[in-house]
């Protein structure tokens, strides 16, 4: 599978890190809430923070950098190595000229952003689309939203993200808001969809349809089957038409393979497909139109923590 440009769309904002004058239970949530939304991205590439961050006074008396160390006991030291070695794992980055703030436009708001969302937000306007960490018990902002410089009106979309489950809306939201290139695109999927995997030989070539044409098209998909598509089946007890009726309600095409194409050996055994040394049959295929471009998918795998096998991307098969 091709490899993609992997590297930290993830800034840590850096004013969200003063819990000063927060009560113990406050600072506890608020550590247990940083960890917990750095624990799925935290792996040496995807998150960074500006130098300055690690100075920041998260409690009384107890910088970003001591919090591994501290003889503080208010919040309990498990949590705290936990948080510390997460953070290890993330990028230092030092400020540049294009990373001093400048008061922006969010939210309905007027305010000078951190160096760290400064640095995410001029990464987006460059035309990467990126996401601000924003750590809070207490989200106001979240999503996807615009971003304004007072000076000269220039603008970006950036994504306040601080809950992990807001994950998934951020990496499908790169494809929206990035040309993302053929051969990143898995790189991403496998985050922005993580109910699929993805068979080795997947190739957008395969279809009919360019790249640019297909990729609306297979987002869509995507995100219907991983959001919907298990859900769905066992709801309807495995009635194949009233699966297709709901999922057609998301704006996409499937079905079933149908008798004949059962029945016919050489186009039954088209449909096997081979994931980590082992076979497995992709029995349901998305129609990008009604004569071309198909992608075959299985049901969800037991033996693959019930995720969806995307086994074949094809202008057609044999039916």
């Amino acid at each position: 599978m091709p490899d993609g440009n992997d590297d930290y769309r993830v800034v840590i904002d850096e004013d969200s890190l003063n819990w000063c004058g927060r009560s113990d239970d406050e600072v506890q949530r608020l550590v247990r809430a940083f960890a917990d939304v750095l624990e799925p991205l935290a792996d040496g590439r995807q998150v960074a923070l500006m130098r300055n961050a690690w100075s920041a006074e998260c409690w009384e008396g107890v910088t970003l950098v001591d919090i591994a160390y501290t003889s503080d006991r208010r919040v309990p030291r498990d949590r705290r190595v936990w948080l510390a070695r997460l953070l290890d794992k993330c990028r230092t980055l030092e400020p540049q000229d294009q990373d001093i703030p400048q008061q922006v436009n969010y939210g309905g708001h007027v305010k000078e952003p951190s160096w760290g969302m400064t640095h995410a937000w001029a990464h987006a306007v460059a035309g990467r689309a990126m996401a601000c960490l924003i750590v809070t018990i207490e989200p106001t902002l979240a999503g996807w939203t615009v971003v304004d410089r007072v000076v000269d009106r220039a603008t970006a979309r950036l994504h306040f993200l601080s809950e992990a489950s807001q994950l998934r809306e951020f990496w499908r939201g790169v494809f929206k808001y990035e040309a993302v290139p053929e051969e990143g695109f898995f790189v991403l999927a496998e985050q922005a969809f993580p109910g699929l995997i993805f068979a080795e030989d997947l190739r957008f070539r395969r279809f009919a349809g360019s790249y640019g044409d297909v990729l609306p098209w297979i987002i869509q998909l995507f995100t219907a089957l991983d959001d919907h598509f298990a859900a769905a089946l066992e709801r309807h007890r495995g009635d194949q038409n009233k699966v297709m009726a709901e999922m057609s309600t998301y704006h996409v095409d499937i079905s079933p393979e149908s008798p004949g194409t059962r029945k016919n050996a050489r186009a039954w055994a088209q449909r096997l497909v081979t994931y980590r040394g082992v076979e497995y049959r992709c029995d349901w295929h998305g129609k990008r139109l009604w004569n071309l471009d198909r992608v075959h998918f299985s049901r969800p795998l037991a033996e693959q923590e019930n995720r969806i096998l995307i086994g074949i991307f094809t202008d057609h098969l044999d039916t």
